[in-house]
């Protein structure tokens, strides 16, 4: 540490050397110091990379939310309280994130609001809805998977009670104790200078251990979801479409993991440097100007790759299935093609979905749950409103059983297509048709065409099949049981 005899001015905010040189806290203040001119470069150009980044996350948050239908949060106490969509959630708050960085960029630039607890709660408040959206991503990754594909996701995720407090407290961490710190710091910068150092030096390594614990936390569940999904990814044929769709998405998912592990490490290592050597860095210049650049352009760079995970959507090779239609390849999907490669199909048949493993599934999964047992319901419905005990002859005896059974099972389409009197829309058939694709299929109409509609988990007239990242599970989950 810089021993204080050889300062002639040490404040908070500003470091000044006998010599007359002084160096400037560049987090609070730009003002009187021979960084000013690098570091007001920096925050200008964050100025820019920061709206840039928040221009494209506001766009692809108005296509997600209004145009695609997705929501933020799903409320279901038996499953949770925390239940964030990941990529929705992670991309509303790295746009909060932005656009506060963005203003206390404004705030340091023209040097407005200069007391020392507004400079102190300014700069650290925007860092916390960073983190939060990469905890909410986690824990978006792990309800998601422990609802819809607990037999996948079995033996290595805790209950979503457990989930809910480990992602509160991730979440709420940094909020709760890093601002205590900072006020405190910031409200005796004047009358007590050397307590509000130690505020300092502690609210970074605060920073240290909620940001290595994430990275942590990020890592394990990635390299464990990445595990389960290659081991399943062994019963795929290589040379089929399901093949390179998984693996494709295996990859996404290591991208985006990655991502997110990179920069809460890089933060970890850096904020506890920062902590610890903190007078040594403010009179170094170039070391101090060189923090100042990752520091403060790494959370932007990190949105910017993250939205561009989210845009970018690789074809997937579909050897063997030409015509396919995908949600980017422009082409249409006609009858027969869809017979080979939708849940239809017979037995041996391989479905292509373009789908990402990492981002674009999470969305609508309780809606397809949810349809799942409105279906079951409805059919129920059917079987025993009809009034008329001939019904009953012509189903098998185990599923006599079915009729009154108060959860959805999994109906037998063979079956179903010999029980008379009774017609199925082709949409509720769908969701009885993973379990027993061996079965021949029931079939629509020639003439009409079928495409993706992924909240209502069906197929449907009109509109081009999105891909997420319930298709590629439920594949697996199906290839599981064959």
């Amino acid at each position: 540490m810089e021993d204080s005899a050889e300062l002639s001015v040490r404040t908070l905010e500003r470091h000044c050397l006998m010599d007359g040189t002084c160096h400037c806290d560049w987090r609070i203040t730009l003002q009187g110091c021979v960084e000013q001119k690098a570091m007001t470069g920096v925050y200008i150009g964050n100025i820019a990379i920061s709206a840039v980044v928040f221009i494209i996350g506001t766009c692809l948050l108005i296509h997600r939310i209004f145009i695609k239908g997705h929501r933020l949060f799903d409320v279901n106490p038996a499953k949770g309280c925390l239940r964030p969509k990941p990529i929705d959630c992670m991309l509303f708050l790295l746009m909060i994130y932005n656009i506060l960085r963005l203003l206390t960029s404004v705030i340091l630039v023209t040097d407005v609001a200069d007391d020392m607890i507004s400079r102190m709660f300014i700069f650290e408040f925007p860092w916390q809805f960073g983190y939060g959206a990469f905890a909410l991503y986690l824990v978006g990754i792990a309800q998601t998977l422990a609802d819809s594909h607990k037999a996948i996701s079995q033996g290595w995720l805790p209950s979503p009670r457990t989930v809910d407090i480990i992602g509160l407290t991730f979440f709420f961490a940094p909020f709760i104790c890093n601002n205590i710190v900072a006020l405190v710091g910031g409200a005796l910068a004047r009358t007590n200078l050397y307590a509000s150092e130690v505020c300092v030096r502690l609210l970074y390594v605060f920073w240290f251990v909620h940001c290595f614990s994430l990275a942590m936390a990020v890592l394990f569940s990635g390299i464990r979801l990445v595990r389960i999904l290659n081991h399943h990814l062994t019963k795929f044929k290589s040379s089929g479409p399901r093949y390179a769709s998984v693996k494709t998405g295996i990859f996404k998912i290591r991208a985006v993991m990655g991502i997110i592990v990179v920069c809460l490490l890089l933060f970890a290592i850096f904020l506890l440097m920062y902590g610890a050597l903190r007078d040594k860095i403010m009179v170094n210049v170039p070391g101090s100007i060189f923090l100042g650049v990752i520091w403060n352009y790494l959370g932007p760079v990190t949105t910017l790759c993250v939205e561009i995970a989210v845009i970018f959507h690789p074809k997937i090779g579909t050897s063997g299935v030409d015509g396919l239609k995908s949600s980017t390849g422009g082409r249409s999907t006609t009858y027969e093609e869809t017979q080979t490669s939708s849940s239809f199909a017979g037995p041996g048949v391989d479905m292509s979905f373009q789908g990402t493993l990492s981002h674009h599934a999470f969305e609508d999964l309780k809606q397809q749950q949810l349809q799942y047992q409105q279906n079951f319901q409805k059919h129920n419905h059917r079987l025993h409103g009809s009034g008329n005990n001939h019904h009953h002859q012509h189903l098998p005896q185990q599923h006599e059983s079915y009729l009154n059974s108060s959860s959805p099972p999994t109906l037998d389409l063979g079956t179903m297509k010999t029980v008379k009197g009774h017609h199925f829309a082709m949409e509720d058939v769908h969701y009885y048709s993973h379990e027993h694709s061996h079965i021949p299929a029931i079939t629509p109409p020639a003439d009409e065409k079928l495409t993706w509609l992924p909240s209502m988990d069906v197929y449907t007239r009109g509109e081009e099949r999105e891909d997420d990242l319930s298709s590629q599970i439920r594949l697996i989950h199906q290839e599981k049981r064959y």
